[in-house]
C-alpha cells in the first residue's frame, strides 16, 4: 500500500500443511510451501522467530520431504529451506528426534538425498547409507555455501526492491507487469521453474539490460535511469559468477557499460549502486573482455576525481583506465565508506565452480563480425564500433559512409554540454571540415556554435515522426480494445489491459514501455 512501511510476512496455514500431510497428497502444496519459503528466507525472519514456530517443526519437515518428492522443479527453493532451517538449532532437534522423517527422507530420489544430506550433517546420517558416499560428489550450486549464496543474493534483490517503493522510483507500469517478472499470467512462475534453476537469474538479468538499452536519450535516462539501473542490479546480483548466463547478453556490453558511465555522471550519489554492477560484470571473462570496445574512456575521465576512484576499486582494467590522481585516490582508500565494502559484499554473492559454456575453455572471445554497427550513448552521441577488431570510433567508418557530409541551410542537433541537452537549429556556413550551425536549446534561448563536421557533438536532426494512424489501424485498434472485457466503450481495467498486452509475446522491457505511453501519469 503506497510507499509505507511492508506489512508482515505471513507464516502458511498451518491447517492445510497438517490435512495434506495427514492425507499424503502434496500436489496442492505449492501455496503453503511458497508462504513457508518466503517467510523463513526472508531478510526480516530471524532464528528466534523460526524457533517460536517450534510446534509446527514435526508436520513441517514431513511436508518438505512429501512436496520435495513430487515438486522436482521447485528442488532448488525446497534446497534453500532446508539450508536455513539447519541454522535453526531446536528444529534440528526435532529432526534428529524423529527417526519416520528419516525413513521418508530415505525414500527420495538418490539425487535428492544427496543434495539434502549436503545441507548439514544431521541430514548426512539422515539418508541412504548406499547414497552416503555419493554426498561429496553434490554439484557446485548445490554444495551448501552455494545455496547460502544463493539466499544472500535474494536478500539484496529484496533490499533493492525495498529502495525502490521507499523512494517511489518503481512506476506503474511495475505494478501491472511486476518487478519480479511475476504477474503476467497465473502460469508464468511454474513455467519458469520448471525450465530450470537458472531461467529465473536468466530472466532478471536478461530484463534488467531490456531495461538499459531502452535508455537511449536523455530525457529517458533522467526519468528512467534510476529505475533501469535498479533492474540491472538485481540481475547482476542474482547472475553474479554464473557465466553461462551473463555471456548470453554480452553482445550488448558496450551499451550497458556506456549507460553505467552516463548515468553516474548525471546521478554521482549513486556511485555505489553503479559500482556493484560493474563489479559483477568487470568479474565475467566475457564482458571484462568487451570493456575496451565499450566508448568509456573519454567519459570516464571526465568524471570527478572520486567517481572515477570509485569505479576503479572494481576491476583493474578500470583502475588503468582512469586518471593518475584518481588512481591514487584508489590506492590510498580515498573513497567513501559505502564504496570500500562494494567489492567484498560482491565477492561474498559471487557463484564460484559455474563456468561458461564448457569447463575449461580459454577467455571468452567475441564472436567475429567483419562489420561496423552504430549504436548510441544513453546521452544520444553516436558511435561506432567492430567486434572482430574491438575498434571504437566516434567518428563514422567510411564503411558506414564515412563522415557525414553537412550543407548550409540543413536541420541539424547540436549537443549542449552544459545543459547537457540537444538543441535543433540550422547550419548557418560550412568552410572545410568546420560546421557553424545556429540552434535553441529548450528554456535556454538561442546559441551558435562551430565544430569538426565528424564531432560528437554534432548530427543531422532526426526526422519527425509522422503522427496519425491509418484507418485499418484504427480500426486494428477499436476492435481488439472492445474485445476486453469490462469497463466501458471509453476505458478498460488496468489489470485486463496488462493481461491482453501480456499475450503479444513481447519482453517485458517493451512492455513497460507500451504501459508508461498509455498511462503517462
Amino acid at each position: 500500500a503506497g510507499g509505507g512501511a511492508m506489512a508482515a510476512l505471513p507464516w502458511p496455514n498451518w491447517r492445510r500443511v497438517e490435512e495434506m500431510v495427514r492425507k499424503g497428497d502434496f500436489m496442492p502444496g505449492n501455496d503453503e510451501f511458497d508462504a513457508f519459503r518466503v517467510k523463513v528466507l526472508a531478510r526480516s525472519t530471524s532464528i528466534d522467530d523460526i524457533s517460536a514456530e517450534l510446534a509446527h517443526a514435526p508436520v513441517m519437515w514431513e511436508f518438505l520431504i512429501g512436496f520435495a518428492a513430487v515438486k522436482n522443479f521447485k528442488r532448488k527453493q525446497v534446497l534453500a529451506v532446508f539450508n536455513k532451517l539447519t541454522e535453526v538449532p531446536s528444529w534440528i532437534a526435532v529432526w534428529d528426534a524423529q527417526p519416520a522423517l528419516r525413513e521418508k527422507l530415505q525414500g527420495l530420489h538418490a539425487d535428492l538425498q544427496v543434495a539434502l544430506g549436503a545441507q548439514h550433517e544431521v541430514l548426512h546420517r539422515a539418508v541412504s547409507p548406499s547414497v552416503q558416499q555419493s554426498v561429496s560428489q553434490v554439484s557446485p550450486e548445490e554444495k551448501p555455501d552455494e545455496v547460502r549464496k544463493g539466499i544472500k543474493r535474494e536478500h539484496f534483490v529484496e533490499e533493492i526492491r525495498e529502495q525502490a517503493l521507499a523512494s517511489g522510483s518503481h512506476r506503474r507500469a511495475e505494478e501491472a507487469f511486476g518487478a519480479s517478472g511475476e504477474g503476467l499470467s497465473p502460469e508464468m512462475p511454474d513455467a519458469e521453474a520448471q525450465a530450470g534453476p537458472s531461467s529465473e537469474s536468466s530472466r532478471r538479468f536478461q530484463d534488467g539490460v531490456d531495461a538499459v538499452l531502452a535508455i537511449d536519450d536523455p530525457a529517458k535516462l533522467e526519468s528512467g535511469g534510476l529505475d533501469a539501473l535498479d533492474q540491472l542490479r538485481i540481475g547482476c546480483i542474482t547472475c553474479a559468477g554464473k557465466e553461462d548466463i551473463l555471456q548470453r547478453e554480452v553482445d550488448n556490453a558496450h551499451k550497458v557499460f556506456a549507460f553505467l558511465v552516463s548515468f553516474v555522471r548525471r546521478e554521482p550519489d549513486h556511485v555505489d549502486r553503479v559500482a556493484e554492477v560493474l563489479n559483477v560484470l568487470m568479474a565475467s571473462p566475457s564482458w571484462s573482455s568487451m570493456f575496451e570496445c565499450a566508448p568509456v574512456k573519454e567519459s570516464i575521465q571526465e568524471l570527478p576525481e572520486e567517481t572515477q576512484a570509485a569505479l576503479g576499486l572494481q576491476h583493474k582494467k578500470v583502475l588503468d583506465l582512469i586518471v593518475p590522481e584518481a588512481r591514487r585516490r584508489a590506492d590510498v582508500g580515498r573513497v567513501p565508506d559505502r564504496i570500500k565494502s562494494v567489492a567484498l559484499k560482491m565477492q561474498s554473492i559471487r557463484a564460484v565452480g559455474m563456468p561458461g559454456r564448457s569447463a575449461g575453455r580459454p577467455p571468452f572471445a567475441p564472436p567475429l563480425r567483419n562489420e561496423w554497427k552504430e549504436s548510441r550513448t544513453p546521452e544520444g552521441h553516436a558511435y561506432y564500433y567492430n567486434q572482430e577488431t574491438r575498434e571504437v570510433t566516434w567518428e563514422r567508418p567510411t564503411a558506414l559512409g564515412g563522415p557525414h557530409v553537412y550543407s548550409v541551410g540543413q536541420e541539424v542537433e547540436v549537443w549542449s554540454n552544459g545543459q547537457r541537452v540537444w538543441g535543433r537549429g540550422r547550419v548557418e556556413r560550412v568552410d572545410g571540415d568546420k560546421v557553424t550551425a545556429a540552434f535553441t536549446l529548450p528554456g535556454a534561448g538561442a546559441a551558435r556554435k562551430e565544430l569538426p563536421a565528424a564531432h560528437r557533438d554534432l548530427r543531422p536532426a532526426v526526422a519527425a515522426l509522422a503522427h496519425g494512424w491509418s484507418s485499418e489501424e484504427r480500426e486494428a485498434y477499436e476492435r481488439w480494445f472492445s474485445g476486453i472485457s469490462g469497463g466501458t466503450a471509453d476505458a478498460k481495467p488496468g489489470a485486463e489491459v496488462a493481461q491482453f498486452l501480456a499475450k503479444s509475446g513481447l519482453r517485458r522491457a517493451a512492455l513497460k514501455q507500451l504501459w508508461q505511453g498509455g498511462n503517462p501519469r
